[in-house]
């Protein structure tokens, strides 16, 4: 079944006596979602700083041209780390099982001492409509199926792939201010980041020996706030975004990809909880 998750020893997940921190030189695979631009880049060249020599990162992403830039980046920073870039759209249910059977052909994970997966591809949704205009059924499907059902499918096949090898795990879901609060014309944005957070909290719960940290990265200097800020049918949010940017207030995504790994490295997260930018948690 792909619902069936690796335990370990309790202490591996609790930080406790005989824990070694993922990142202390360990041999890793990390696969990351969305890391053609944005976020996800920025968190692939973060790992690549850090990781040990010989670990493995996946990036994930659906431009091929700009995954090959976040290859780049990446062996820039780091000679020593394997970079593998797979093209494809998570929103079709049939490409999370192409990728690991591509994986299959390419990754022993009994090469590696800690396992990563950061779920980060996403996508803000129609702004341009309000929550009483969403009427067009392909299109809310499309949007959950990359949003929510994809994170939890994948999330479920990598911890099935990764169980021979037996590896200690980290799964990370990348979220958002909005999963926890409305906002005009983002209904769509609201749902699926709220239903995602809430699905890694319930998996903490049901696999305590698993790491699973919700990491809210603050209002990004990204492609989507350009979208919204443009795009959204109501002015005040269209205001408040511009105000943010006028204001520097948006964040630089290398900035907090750099806080995230920051906060794996010192692995004090509660499993399951949001710990945001400023390393609060909720």
């Amino acid at each position: 079944s792909p619902w069936i998750f690796p335990r370990f020893a309790p202490k591996m997940a609790e930080g406790g006596e005989g824990w070694t921190p993922p990142f202390s030189k360990r041999k890793c695979l990390c696969v990351i979602t969305g890391g053609s631009k944005g976020f996800g880049r920025s968190v692939a060249v973060a790992l690549s700083a850090e990781l040990s020599r010989n670990s493995h990162i996946v990036v994930l992403g659906r431009n091929s041209e700009s995954l090959r830039d976040t290859e780049k980046l990446c062996k820039a920073m780091s000679p020593h780390i394997q970079i593998t870039t797979l093209f494809g759209d998570l929103s079709k249910a049939s490409v999370i099982g192409g990728v690991f059977a591509c994986l299959r052909f390419q990754v022993d994970p009994t090469d590696y001492n800690h396992a990563l997966l950061v779920n980060n591809a996403g996508s803000v949704g129609n702004v341009s409509l309000r929550t009483c205009e969403h009427s067009n059924p392909q299109e809310l499907d499309s949007y959950f199926n990359l949003n929510v059902s994809s994170a939890v499918s994948l999330t479920a096949k990598f911890l099935e792939f990764v169980r021979p090898g037996n590896l200690p795990c980290t799964v990370v879901n990348v979220t958002c201010d909005e999963a926890q609060r409305p906002r005009k014309c983002h209904a769509l944005y609201c749902a699926g980041t709220a239903a995602r957070e809430m699905m890694f909290k319930v998996m903490a719960q049901e696999e305590p020996h698993l790491r699973t940290l919700n990491y809210n990265p603050g209002p990004l200097e990204t492609d989507l706030k350009t979208k919204v800020m443009t795009e959204a049918a109501d002015s005040e949010v269209r205001e408040e975004i511009r105000r943010l940017r006028d204001d520097n207030q948006l964040i630089d995504p290398d900035i907090s990809a750099r806080r995230l790994v920051q906060v794996l490295k010192e692995d004090q997260f509660k499993n399951g909880q949001v710990v945001n930018f400023h390393f609060e948690e909720s």
